[in-house]
């Protein structure tokens, strides 16, 4: 990453209320509507807005991919019309930011934001539908992803449960069960919240339950013979989402892998302490890393940093995954890793094959 993108991702950075607020006070000058249609409250909820988009773009520019600031922009237009509010708006109020930072802030800024926001609203003018939930991608368990969120928000754990394991029973693997119906289902919930269909309430009730639901169905799942390598697995600081990465150690587990996952927001230091020789056991073979989000980015490049300057983590395989890894194929190099998979199956022929070849 070059220094002059972190330079200019810092300085958005450090300066992002004031540039929140001038965009919201340019947006309510530009509108004379915007007080009546969305009250009292209505300049700070767009406060937070705007705060949010700088926030996705700072990952964008330091990152040097302007989908990650798209993408949002495309996921709070979902949002505008679930809650009935005007898309229009959306586009208005990126254009407000457009035109602060290049009136406030030095060229070097805007020759950087500029073409990245005009790239988001022309995306937005091309593109008018509603993102799709998760649930359409499910593939063939769509359906029993479905049926089991349907348990979960009827706030019935044992139905679930019972769900899961007569799938199990009558021959559906666990891999299957994980990644066709366990992660589709908590993604659409996730979805759900975000449109306003769902409480705060039911995405924690059901992804607690998938998470003692997943414990359950791993402790009964039949383990390969030990394959005699060891993964340190994380997510990495400020993401609190872990089932992601407790489902990929599940599932490296199973199939023969000695784990070791410290899960959610775990500082960069610790990972890399975690990956060298400790009393009880020798180095890690590989270290898998999670972000959930786009804005946990840098936090999976800094992580990488401080594993890269230790000894064994000099030369350590190490894997990434996650959403944002979903939409752009070449993240991993951008973050410094060896690799990067869509979910934890199609992710360990590469893992073993990179550790094969690190030794």
């Amino acid at each position: 990453m070059k220094s002059s993108r972190l330079e200019v991702a810092q300085i958005i950075e450090s300066s992002s209320r004031a540039i929140a607020t001038w965009t919201v006070d340019q947006h309510y000058r530009e509108d004379d509507t915007m007080e009546m249609r969305y009250g009292a409250n209505g300049r700070r909820m767009w406060n937070q807005e705007v705060l949010s988009r700088i926030a996705h773009l700072v990952e964008a520019v330091a990152l040097g991919r302007e989908q990650i600031f798209i993408s949002n922009a495309q996921w709070s237009r979902t949002a505008f019309i679930a809650r009935e509010l005007n898309s229009k708006d959306l586009a208005h109020n990126l254009n407000c930011m457009r035109s602060v930072l290049l009136e406030q802030f030095p060229k070097v800024i805007s020759d950087l934001t500029t073409p990245i926001i005009t790239n988001a609203v022309e995306h937005l003018a091309k593109h008018d539908e509603c993102l799709d939930t998760p649930l359409t991608y499910a593939g063939p368990s769509r359906d029993l992803a479905r049926m089991y969120l349907l348990h979960l928000l009827r706030r019935d754990r044992n139905e679930a449960d019972r769900f899961i394991s007569e799938l199990s029973g009558n021959g559906i693997g666990f891999a299957q069960i994980c990644e066709g119906i366990l992660v589709p289902a908590m993604a659409e919930i996730g979805h759900m919240w975000h449109v306003q269909e769902a409480s705060i309430a039911d995405e924690h009730y059901c992804t607690n339950a998938t998470l003692g639901i997943l414990e359950v169905l791993r402790s009964k799942t039949p383990h390969k013979a030990p394959n005699g390598f060891l993964v340190v697995s994380a997510c990495v600081g400020g993401d609190l989402h872990d089932l992601g990465i407790k489902v990929l150690s599940a599932i490296y587990e199973t199939e023969g892998w000695t784990v070791e996952c410290l899960g959610a927001n775990t500082p960069a230091q610790e990972i890399a302490d975690s990956v060298g020789p400790q009393v009880y056991r020798g180095a890690a073979d590989l270290l898998a890393l999670s972000a959930t989000t786009s804005l946990r980015l840098r936090s999976i490049q800094n992580a990488i940093k401080e594993v890269r300057a230790t000894p064994t983590g000099r030369n350590i395989p190490i894997l990434v995954g996650g959403q944002p890894f979903q939409q752009m194929d070449d993240l991993w190099q951008v973050v410094g890793a060896n690799a990067q998979s869509s979910n934890a199956s199609e992710s360990l022929e590469i893992a073993y094959q990179l550790v094969i070849q690190s030794r």
